[in-house]
């Protein structure tokens, strides 16, 4: 009897497991041999197919869920189709052209840009799409501006080297003068120094400048506030997606992201795992922490400034989603912002 050899083995598995995971997405119901050999050209006897499949759930890649059911693919099996997705998909043409129509209609506060940002990966995915802004240890300081908006009231406005905005008042009365003696310290301090240094720096200068300028140190107590008080934000979008997603058929998966939604800082932490990576990342199912994500797939990656990441973005939605485009979404978008913020820096 001839053996096969196996290498032969191996890439029939590779075969019969993507073709598979193809139908399942597609389709949403188990796959049997008959299938893969009708549709998926793959000329081998129905047997061998068979037994193929079988060493692949003997293997942990595809389960059966009924004895007289075709098989559907695991979160192991997933993973093996998505690493052997080697070379993404190009984007089609048009949706491209639909993502560049979109940032020609931005506005020029990041923030708005990267509100809308989540709301493309949401639209064009029809899943939940986010970005995390950038990170306030990385985003410098490039101009602080002080307004005397009411006799009682000061509007401290922030610009940071990406384009970040940020608007806070506080109750302080200054003439002028002590105005533009405050603007020059805080942009002499300041500029150039990352957000979550701010506070540090402003504390240890902070001695000097009440001896000098006893009149408006409270002030400046209250801008280090400011600047302590900043966190890392996200921005979410589509939210909603999930609750016309055929495979959440009970509540839980839906109610794992409204969660996600509202405790934001769980999201933040789990995706700035990936923070330097600089590729695209998949979590599936049970590979996600914690553990009420395991009905939910999560496709991130980074974006930078031309010199270094600055923040990620990415989507969430069921296990059974086609991969290989929505990593092309995730890589197109990414590649966008990159371009942002290149040009803004």
């Amino acid at each position: 009897m001839r053996q096969v050899a196996i290498e032969v083995v191996h890439e029939r598995k590779s075969k019969i497991l993507n073709a598979v995971i193809h139908h399942f997405i597609k389709t949403g119901k188990p796959v049997g041999s008959n299938v893969l050999i009708d549709e998926y050209n793959i000329k081998l006897s129905p047997a061998t197919v068979r037994n193929l499949m079988a060493e692949l759930e003997e293997d942990g890649f595809l389960t059966q869920p009924h004895t007289s059911a075709g098989r559907i693919p695991t979160d192991k099996g997933y993973r093996a189709y998505v690493d052997s997705l080697v070379k993404l998909q190009k984007f089609a043409i048009e949706e491209e052209e639909r993502i560049k129509k979109e940032y020609e209609q931005k506005h020029k506060e990041i923030e708005t840009l990267l509100s809308e940002t989540s709301r493309i990966l949401s639209g064009l995915s029809q899943y939940t799409g986010f970005v995390l802004a950038p990170k306030a240890q990385y985003d410098e300081i490039s101009n602080i501006e002080l307004l005397q908006i009411a006799p009682d009231q000061l509007l401290i406005v922030l610009l940071t080297h990406t384009g970040m905005v940020k608007h806070k008042k506080v109750n302080a009365s200054l003439s002028p003068e002590q105005l533009t003696k405050l603007r020059s310290f805080l942009n002499e301090k300041l500029r150039g120094v990352p957000l979550a240094q701010a506070n540090k720096i402003i504390s240890e200068e902070v001695a000097d400048f009440k001896q000098k300028r006893a009149e408006i140190y409270q002030v400046v107590e209250k801008i280090g506030d400011i600047f302590y008080a900043i966190q890392d934000d996200i921005y979410i979008d589509g939210t909603s997606n999930a609750a016309s997603i055929p495979d959440f058929i009970d509540f839980e998966p839906i109610k794992s992201i409204i969660k996600l939604n509202e405790d934001k800082e769980k999201l933040i932490q789990l995706i700035s795992e990936d923070f330097d990576s600089g590729a695209i990342n998949v979590k599936i199912g049970s590979e996600n922490l914690p553990a009420e994500l395991k009905d939910l797939s999560i496709i991130t990656t980074s974006y930078n400034d031309g010199n270094r990441t600055i923040g990620v973005l990415g989507i969430i939605g069921p296990k059974r989603m086609p991969y290989d485009k929505m990593m092309s979404l995730v890589s197109a978008v990414s590649k966008m912002l990159n371009e942002v913020f290149k040009k803004g820096g």
